[in-house]
């Protein structure tokens, strides 16, 4: 049972669900062309354009003399783009890595059909916003990776801030997947690892990439609204009802550490 009024996003019944993962999989795995696609055929610049807005220059593909960088890697892309792409395709591996290698609960066709549809929104927004003037936080046009670094603090706060959220999910996650998969840990909840350091800091470090992804392609505000709107979500939906479906799993041991665990989402925030 959730707390009144709030809804659980995804199952907590453990089962492999086969057709609704693959098409999870398939999805995500269909979203890093389709990044690349509203960049590369100019899907993304010519909505823009007839919304009647500017195209960043920031946007303009390498030159031809540019002998390597990220360009070499993704033809027809400027070293900006690429890396706006290249977060995009982060997110992907790092969502079907979890769903094929740590995922234990089931997942219908309609949730992987919502889920994966709701990640490629946001990243498509990022794509938009990053090739309008108004928004990106990159002006000019860099002549390889080191220039753009350099040029722009945020990008470069950004890709820090993404690194650290991206390898704090995946790898509390993979802790936590290794303690369940011991025959001697059945029937209890985890604490340990990064999982001491806050109790669902899984939750906080996708709220982290999700920000700075944000705050690469688009900005200071539209990162400050991704980090509000995904840690009110999780803050006042998604940690409470957790919360009531682990302390009714797990009783008192879970008790225990929530009152070891001082955080709920980001050590040092919340």
């Amino acid at each position: 049972m959730t707390p009144r009024g709030l809804r659980d996003n995804v199952s907590r019944k453990k089962g492999p669900s086969p057709v609704g993962k693959s098409i999870f999989v398939g999805l995500r795995a269909a979203d890093i062309l389709w990044q690349y696609a509203l960049f590369r055929r100019g899907w993304a610049a010519r909505l823009i354009e007839s919304l009647g807005g500017h195209v960043a220059t920031s946007s303009l593909v390498a030159s031809s003399n540019q002998t390597w960088e990220l360009t070499t890697l993704l033809p027809g892309l400027g070293p900006y783009s690429s890396v706006v792409w290249l977060l995009a395709l982060g997110s992907s591996l790092k969502q079907i890595a979890h769903i094929l290698l740590v995922s234990e609960q089931e997942m219908d066709v309609s949730s992987a059909a919502v889920i994966a549809a709701f990640n490629t929104a946001f990243n498509s927004l990022n794509t938009i916003l990053s090739l309008w003037a108004l928004t990106s936080p990159v002006s000019g046009s860099p002549s390889g990776l080191i220039s753009l670094l350099s040029s722009s603090p945020l990008v470069s706060l950004g890709l820090a801030a993404y690194t650290l959220g991206i390898l704090t999910e995946i790898i509390s996650e993979f802790q936590r997947s290794a303690f369940k998969k011991d025959p001697v840990n059945k029937g209890k909840p985890y604490g340990g690892g990064l999982f001491s350091l806050a109790t669902n800091i899984n939750y906080g470090g996708y709220t982290i990439w999700r920000a700075a992804y944000a705050l690469v392609a688009g900005g200071l505000p539209w990162g400050f609204f991704t980090f509000s709107f995904f840690f009110y979500d999780f803050a006042f939906r998604g940690v409470p009802v957790l919360d009531r479906y682990l302390e009714q799993r797990y009783g008192e041991e879970y008790k225990a550490i929530k009152a070891r665990v001082k955080y709920s989402l980001i050590p040092g925030i919340y």
